[in-house]
This record gives C-alpha cells, structure tokens and sequence, in this order.
C-alpha cells in the first residue's frame, strides 16, 4: 500500500509541472520585418514626431475640443468598443479559469416511510451533502497557450477602441473644418451675390440712360443667377455636415455653432515631423491590434497540437450522510489518449498553422500599409501648403484684374463681357483659395491619424 507521504509527494510534482512545466507549441517573437530607416519624403533620422502632441495642444479652437470631447464620451462606435474589450476581458477570465479546479456542492434530503406487516410502520430520514471537484492538470501547457491567446485577443480589442478613439478625434476636426470650409464658401458665394446685384443694378441705371444695350442687362441677370443657384445647394451642404457631426457626438441632427478662420485652427508652431518608421510598431493602434491576433493564432497552434497529446484529470468528492457511513469521499485521477480520429486533430492543427501565417501576413501588410500612409502624408503636408501659396497668389491677381476691369468699364475703355469674366475669375479663386486651405488642414490631421497622434 502506498503511504500518504508518496501520494502527497506525487500531487505536489503534478501541481508544479502543471504551472511551471513547458507550454506545447511555438513561442511568440516579433517577426523581423525590414521597415527602413526613414519615410519616403522625408529627410528625417530621429524620433521625433508631433504625434507626440496632445490633440488638445495641436486643435485650437477651444469649440472643436468641446466637440471631441462630447464624441470621446457618448459616440456610439467608441461605446460599442469599450463593450468588446468587456467581452473579451470576461473571455479571457473563464478561460483563465480552466487553469483551477471546478468545485461544486450538492444536497439532498430524503424521508421514506413504509408500511410493514405485522410490525408496522418503517421510516428511513438521511441528510446527504458533498463537495466536488474536478481539475484537468496543465501537464503540456494546452491551457496555458489557451489563456494566452484570449488574453492577446482582449489586448487586441484594446487596441481597436484605440484606433477607434483617435479615428473619432480626426473624424470630428475634419468634418468640424468641412463645416467651416462649407460655411466660408456660402459667405463668398453671398458676397459675389452681393457684387452681382449692385452690378446689375448699375446696369439698369445705364440703360435707361442709354449708354449701355439690353444685352449688357441680359449678362448681368444671367450671372448674378447662376451665383444665387449657388446657394441652396451649399446650405444643403452645410444642414448634412452639421448632421454628421452630431452623429459623431452620439447626439440628434441639429445645428452646430462655432467656426473661426480656417488657418487658425491648428497651431502652426507645430511642425509636422513623422520620426522614424520602426516607431510605428509601438504607436499605431491597428499594427498593435494585428500584432496582437498574430500573438493569439501563434498560441492556437499550442491549443491545437496539446489536444493531441494524452489528458489527465482529477475528480474527488467529500460528502456527509446521516445515515449509515457519516462521512464519504472518493478520489479517482483519469487519463484520456486520442488514438485514432480520422485526422481530425491534426486537419485543427493545419488549420491553426494556416491562420498563424494569415495573421503574419495581415501584420506586415498592416505595417507596409502604415510606412504607406505616412509617407502620402508627408508629401501631402508638403504639397497642400505649395497649393495654398499659389491658390492666395491668384486670388490677389483676380483681385486686381476684377477692380481693374469695373474701373476700366466705368471709364468706357473696357466692355462688360471683361468685367463678368473677372467675376468668374474672382469668384472661383476665392472658392479654391477655401477649398485649398481645408486640404492643407486635411493633410495634416491625416498625418497625425497616420502616425497613431492622439491617444497616448
């Protein structure tokens, strides 16, 4: 018979080697992938990066902060993030939990009475209540590679709300500019209206003086028309975009105030440096929730090739009974081997293998794909701020050809065919010079979004 000592001995190596014994299957380790030393269009070496700026730094209009930090608190996409990483914190708990043993009570009561004869009546009372539990002992570390792949997919599901947490903050500065850019617009388009009628009007005066045909009056209706045509639709921009901002916020469609000039809005003090590319591994939200799946299906193949190896378990059970025996207990250790199951097993382990090299593929597409995204964005940055040089030049030289031109008709030594085209020219420079100056303000939001700005 085997002494207490030796069984006590021989659970407490079982124990050790179920925490502390190997983990089946491979260990992760961060793929070696060639990055470069720096961004394409862009001369940079060091690590600095105004991705490093706060938004609240980097945004200025102190409305737009109020804005985002509405979105940050009610938006229902970041909400339903915040849900997820519940989900697969509670996710990983239970399987964390297969790790320790199961244990559960159950009770009973019994009362029996028979009849006999010719002694009479027979009563039987028992009070029955036991203690179980059942373990599955970790002995190749299937568990273990179980956990760590819940708990990579949790860290995963962090990094998503990250990336939908500062995918909001650019969402919101962009649609807030698009609002000021749409409003800017119906300003000119109101002022060339504006222009239009005092032109028009002036016309009239000298047609009745005679100085001028009914054509020249004909031009001057034609095109004050076109420039009022102008103005339904751009409200009708403006009512959307103010609807998608407040969609944004978690809140009903409505009016959104607020809206200075269009180049005050991000400090321009900041200069936007992208750093280095390997920096990206650590900061950008999506290459983080990638690298994280990749980590979960690397402990997948653990999972799968431990289902193939032997399982051993524990299943006791200590009771009391009032009657008869008192107390009660049993203890039996099982052990269950796969022998033969057409493959199954190891078709799981394939499969495990195959999505392994799908999610090493997706993290260094997903890192190519960032390099990519940086690398537009500098030379965005770069570009859109050469566009709004040239696009202020040609508003002051439509500035100058359009006063030149009325002075020019006044005076009798141009026609007024000269003055309707400097007021095309006038009016859609001014309207590009808007539209530049929000791709400028785009190009660097994009940029910041490109590097993972915002959320450390």
């Amino acid at each position: 018979m085997i002494s207490k000592k030796y069984i006590f001995l021989l659970f407490a190596v079982i124990l050790l080697g179920s925490f502390n014994g190997c983990k089946i299957g491979p260990n992760y380790k961060r793929p070696q992938t060639d990055l470069g030393k720096q961004y394409r269009f862009s001369s940079q070496t060091d690590t600095l990066s105004f991705a490093d700026t706060a938004w609240t730094k980097l945004f200025r209009d102190t409305v737009l902060h109020n804005l985002i930090k509405k979105g940050l608190k009610y938006n229902f996409d970041l909400r339903i993030a915040y849900s997820r990483i519940n989900e697969a914190l509670a996710q990983f708990k239970a399987v964390r939990a297969q790790l320790f043993p199961a244990i559960s009570a159950e009770g009973s009561a019994l009362y029996q009475s028979m009849e006999t004869a010719p002694s009479g009546t027979i009563q039987y009372k028992d009070v029955y209540g036991t203690a179980n539990l059942s373990w599955e002992l970790d002995i190749w570390g299937k568990l273990r590679r179980a956990k760590e792949s819940a708990r990579a997919q949790m860290l995963s599901q962090v990094a998503y709300q990250q990336a939908v947490y500062i995918n909001l903050i650019s969402s919101i500065a962009l649609g807030y500019y698009n609002l000021i850019e749409y409003r800017d617009e119906l300003t000119i388009t109101k002022y060339t209206v504006k222009i239009r009628e005092d032109a028009l009007t002036l016309v009239k005066g000298k047609l009745i003086a005679g100085t001028v045909s009914g054509l020249v009056v004909a031009q001057a209706e034609a095109e004050l028309a076109t420039v009022r045509a102008q103005v339904p639709s751009m409200e009708q921009a403006i009512g959307i975009q103010e609807n998608a901002i407040k969609l944004l916020l978690g809140e009903l469609p409505g009016e959104v105030k607020g809206g200075g000039q269009l180049m005050a809005q991000i400090d321009t003090t900041i200069i936007p440096k992208a750093g280095i590319p390997s920096r990206l591994i650590v900061r950008r939200p999506d290459i983080i929730e990638s690298e994280q799946q990749l980590v979960s299906a690397n402990a997948e193949i653990g999972v799968a090739r431990g289902k193939m190896l032997p399982s051993i378990s524990i299943n006791a059970s200590l009771g009391f009974s009032t009657l008869g025996a008192g107390l009660i207990g049993s203890a039996v250790g099982g052990l269950v081997a796969p022998i033969f199951g057409f493959g199954k097993l190891r078709a799981n382990l394939r499969k495990a293998q195959a999505v392994n090299e799908q999610m090493l593929i997706n993290y260094q597409k997903t890192i190519y794909n960032a390099i990519g995204e940086v690398s537009n964005g500098m030379l965005s940055v770069d570009k859109q701020h050469q566009m709004v040089v040239q696009q202020r030049a040609l508003n002051n030289a439509a500035q100058t050809a359009f006063d030149l031109s009325n002075q020019l008709w006044n005076a009798g030594y141009a026609s007024y065919l000269d003055v309707i085209d400097a007021q095309r020219l006038l009016y859609q420079a001014q309207i590009q010079l808007s539209q530049a100056q929000l791709s400028s303000l785009q190009s660097v939001v994009n940029l910041y979004l490109a590097l993972g700005g915002g959320w450390k």
